[in-house]
């Protein structure tokens, strides 16, 4: 789900006072000079959560049925390719539009590097899935992907190929056994996937879950980004869990895990979070990361950096907060899952911004 209420679009000079808006308001922020100019939406957080445990459209037996009536059909007897699954489902969705299949095909380096997802689930979900549009802002949300339906809807046209990959993504991995997982894991990761496989500037893009992005880098920092992936993509927080076990032991571990989810909630309703909240996760965290790594090293810089901006949740406007967090100490350079980042981008740091922040009020 991307929320209107949290535009971030980059440009120069900022007002701390008019940053964030309240839910009457649309900010967009740009950055100029050398940076790009991609837009997402940012801001207080919607309260109505689409992923609300009812139940999915496509069940895992259906699922099943049309993998079945697929293989019959086609007569291959291997189907193991995912790059041929996403392919064969939006081609034979009579619901997409051209436009909206080639969007699809978007996602195909991200799906062959993605060893967990579903593949009968994601082939049913992409098969049946329908896109409609609305030319208004509805419950303050750019889009949303209605698992119960197998739908998404995109609202206002705004970058809205944007907002049809970042919804692509949850019905790629939505399935019997994800749809339950925290919405700050669930979300942080869909869009960082989403920066990190088709943004032009991954590191430092302005997103709608800026926070829970921080959560799940600090996260992969502490257990591996292989396991918070596996986690998302089969909806075993246990997995989590048990490597932080390692160095925490089991009962804090379950209460750490449990704290975070806590702390991000209260975030959600209230657009803040508590300071014990915080308190407790970072006095947690903290004496891990000293646990498993004592001397300083590239892991223990990327969570100074992602828990710095992570503090900003106890402040009154996390928004502006984290606009101004953006301009004084830039953005981190390091990825998580994208294979072409990581060739690339071998040495990860800090490297501030060329240009400044501005406000853009609709």
């Amino acid at each position: 789900m991307k929320d209107l209420n949290k535009n971030l679009d980059k440009t120069s000079n900022i007002d701390n006072k008019t940053m964030f808006r309240s839910i009457a308001s649309v900010v967009l922020i740009s950055i100029l000079a050398t940076v790009g100019s991609n837009k997402y939406a940012m801001g207080k957080y919607n309260v109505d959560n689409i992923f609300n445990n009812k139940g999915l459209k496509i069940s895992e037996e259906e699922a099943e049925q049309l993998f079945t009536i697929l293989e019959e059909e086609t007569g291959k007897d291997n189907l193991d390719n995912e790059r041929d699954l996403v392919l064969l489902g939006a081609i034979d969705n009579p619901n997409l539009t051209d436009e909206e299949k080639e969007t699809i095909f978007k996602l195909i380096d991200l799906i062959e590097e993605m060893p967990y997802i579903d593949k009968k689930m994601a082939y049913a979900n992409l098969k049946e899935l329908e896109v409609t549009y609305n030319n208004k802002i509805v419950n303050n949300n750019l889009g949303i992907y209605d698992y119960k339906g197998n739908k998404i809807i995109i609202n206002l046209d705004f970058d809205e190929k944007d907002v049809l990959l970042h919804e692509l993504i949850h019905s790629l991995f939505v399935n019997e056994d994800t749809y339950h997982i925290p919405k700050y894991l669930r979300e942080g990761v869909t869009e960082l996937l989403e920066d990190e496989y088709f943004s032009k500037e991954p590191y430092w893009e302005s997103t709608s879950y800026p926070y829970e992005i921080a959560m799940v880098k600090i996260l992969c920092d502490m257990v591996g980004s292989d396991t918070v992936l596996k986690a998302y993509a089969t909806g075993d927080m246990k997995l989590i869990e048990n490597e932080l076990a390692i160095y925490m032991g089991k009962d804090k571990a379950k209460s750490y895990m449990k704290n975070v989810k806590d702390m991000f909630d209260y975030f959600e309703t209230l657009n803040t979070t508590t300071m014990e909240y915080m308190s407790s996760f970072l006095e947690d965290t903290n004496e891990y990361f000293a646990k498993k790594y004592p001397f300083s090293n590239e892991v223990k810089e990327s969570y100074e950096y992602n828990k710095e901006l992570l503090i900003k949740l106890v402040y009154s406007d996390p928004g502006t907060e984290y606009g101004n967090y953006l301009q004084d100490y830039g953005y981190y350079i390091k990825p998580y899952f994208s294979k072409k980042l990581k060739e690339k981008d071998t040495k990860h740091y800090q490297k501030l911004f060329e240009g400044k922040l501005e406000i853009k009020s609709l």
